[in-house]
């Protein structure tokens, strides 16, 4: 390989793209969901589950539970106000829709916050229970959402181009030491 030529690599893994036409016409890429709408009705599922399971009997994994579920709440909902901030959406686009690189708070230290909130719901629903059924629930929530992670890369990096190729080699996708540490070294 030349000097001059950058490795790419998510370039040879992209997967089929999904289109749908906007308003005015245009041809607009259309980020993977499936994943995400699995994942999301494991958790649910976790979730009403936990209401007819009895609580564990270790209340220091009952406390990691609730420690895990007060950390899911502030990693869920603190990036819808730093992609609001710093995403520059455009003409009344959903906070989702950014076109930049949002590389600030939460975003600094983990690519996918959001996700790992609900990894940390459904760990924290699992921690409660202390039940096999919700562990099931928990692990598949947990492999969903890492994999709907992998998809949704391979879709902003063909949105935002080399920006995005550079966040994704500076911010870890769910390592919270690796991304604490390499954001402390760079202050």
């Amino acid at each position: 390989m030349l000097e001059t030529e950058k490795s790419k690599p998510y370039e040879e893994e992209r997967p089929a793209e999904t289109y749908t036409r906007s308003s005015r016409g245009s041809v607009q890429l259309k980020p993977p969901s499936l994943l995400a709408w699995l994942a999301s009705l494991a958790t649910v599922s976790l979730m009403l589950v936990n209401l007819f399971l009895p609580r564990g009997g270790n209340a220091y994994l009952r406390g990691a539970g609730v420690v895990l579920l007060v950390l899911a709440s502030v990693f869920i909902f603190a990036p819808f106000v730093l992609l609001e901030k710093h995403g520059r959406t455009k003409g009344g686009n959903k906070y989702m829709q950014t076109n930049a690189v949002v590389d600030q708070g939460l975003y600094a230290i983990t690519r996918h916050p959001q996700y790992l909130g609900y990894m940390f719901l459904a760990g924290g629903f699992a921690l409660l229970s202390q039940h096999w059924m919700s562990a099931v629930l928990a692990a598949s929530a947990v492999s969903l959402f890492y994999l709907q992670a992998g998809k949704e890369e391979h879709y902003c990096l063909s949105q935002l181009g080399e920006p995005y190729e550079q966040y994704l080699e500076r911010v870890p996708r769910f390592n919270l030491v690796l991304g604490i540490a390499r954001l402390l070294q760079g202050s």
